[in-house]
């Protein structure tokens, strides 16, 4: 091929690309085109985990303050079945505030109909059926590491997203029973850290798997019961874990 056919050619080859190149917008800033071009291999976007958020919780409780120092009775075994809900709100694409609040409930007999130490009447604790009420409201913040948010190896519609939380956990707990002798309070609150991972899925939703370990520091309680005050409550240290299954929507 002749000199003068490869000029040809090459120019020819020159005016199909600038014609086919998409002519300047206002405020095109000369390589938004490519960046737009290519948006599906940069995917996810800055911001893309920012905004607020919410989700049901369910899952299971391992707490054992619920015993009654004077009868020996506890609500049951010590793993409970819990559910609720947690709200965040994500500030940057890889921290914010997370609030969940949990809620169990249980029925149990309680009291001791002839075996209650010390100074009380023949049927100041009787045994009788019983309701555990149970919530914990925990302030967490989250946070991932930001490789996890820009990763590009992430899919369209499935972005994995481990995190770590810290916070406090407040604890109330109370026992309602027909005899006001059997009945039990308790409150306390402490440290609480956890890890979860989170899969979010389409345009919103998402689901995670979420662990809490709760430092509870328990306040002591006493109650008159047949004009002796008596302590019913035992305080100190009181730990609770939490496994949690989340669904919610990323708004």
């Amino acid at each position: 091929m002749k000199f003068s056919k490869i000029v040809t050619v090459a120019m020819a080859f020159a005016v199909m690309v600038l014609v086919a190149t998409p002519a300047p917008v206002q405020g095109w800033d000369g390589g938004d085109y490519y960046k737009k071009s290519r948006r599906r291999y940069d995917f996810p976007q800055k911001g893309w985990h920012k905004g607020p958020y919410l989700a049901g919780n369910a899952g299971a409780a391992w707490m054992c303050n619920d015993r009654h120092l004077v009868t020996g009775t506890e609500m049951g075994a010590c793993l409970d079945m819990i559910f609720g809900l947690t709200l965040g709100w994500d500030i940057a694409d890889w921290i914010g505030p997370m609030l969940q609040i949990n809620y169990t409930t249980t029925i149990a007999f309680v009291g001791n109909a002839g075996d209650a130490t010390g100074p009380y009447p023949a049927g100041t604790f009787p045994t009788e059926s019983a309701r555990l009420h149970a919530v914990d409201v925990s302030l967490f913040a989250r946070a991932t590491l930001p490789y996890f948010t820009r990763a590009r190896w992430q899919w369209n519609n499935l972005k994995i997203n481990p995190y770590a939380k810290l916070g406090a956990t407040g604890y109330f707990l109370y026992v309602n029973s027909p005899t006001p002798a059997n009945r039990l309070g308790a409150v306390g609150v402490g440290p609480a850290l956890g890890v979860g991972i989170e899969f979010y899925i389409w345009e919103g939703g998402f689901f995670a798997f979420d662990f809490t370990e709760s430092l509870i520091f328990q306040k002591s309680l006493f109650r008159t019961i047949a004009g002796t005050v008596t302590q019913v409550a035992e305080g100190g240290l009181k730990p609770q874990t939490k496994f949690l299954i989340l669904f919610g929507w990323h708004f």
